[in-house]
């Protein structure tokens, strides 16, 4: 018995070429995308922080939530009033106003240094909990140790780093 050949059959290692042309135009123009809605997701996430912290900044003008923000920190009343007045002695506390003219306060103009460092030498076993104060109760999400770093003048500066690591 004869067999007859068939004619149309493709090769097994043949390639699919309008396939594989759609899978890459697919992937070429999906990375954009991509990177639009991760970049529209990272505009989203400050915005978020952003609002929040104006919402902790306003709730944080009643003395009230204030004072119950920075109880269930520490009980302890002298952290808490150092803390305050590390805020008031760097002119953070006049400079997170939200506001353009923040700094037209002149409150926000002067610093004593030499306080700053001689609460920070005083109260350095407590400084987690300054660090704790000053950003979610004193200030608008400020970091002391970098406040220290950019504010304060290099011989205070020199003297704390001997007592304290700012850390």
């Amino acid at each position: 018995m004869y067999k007859k050949p068939i004619k149309n059959v493709k090769k097994a290692t043949s390639i699919n070429w309008k396939k594989w042309l759609l899978i890459i135009t697919g992937l070429i123009l999906l990375f954009p995308l991509i990177r639009f809605l991760m970049r529209q997701f990272a505009k989203f996430k400050e915005v978020q922080t952003e609002i929040s912290n104006n919402t902790n900044y306003q709730q944080n003008h009643n003395p009230i939530i204030a004072q119950n923000k920075a109880d269930k920190i520490t009980v302890r009343k002298d952290v808490q009033q150092v803390a305050k007045k590390l805020a008031h002695d760097l002119g953070t506390k006049y400079s997170d106003q939200n506001s353009w003219f923040d700094w037209i306060d002149p409150r926000g103009w002067t610093e004593n240094d030499k306080a700053v460092a001689d609460a920070l030498i005083y109260q350095r076993n407590n400084y987690s909990l300054l660090k704790k104060l000053y950003n979610q109760v004193y200030t608008n999400n400020r970091s002391l140790t970098d406040d220290i770093f950019a504010l304060l003048d290099t011989d205070e500066l020199k003297r704390v780093q001997a007592k304290l690591n700012l850390n």
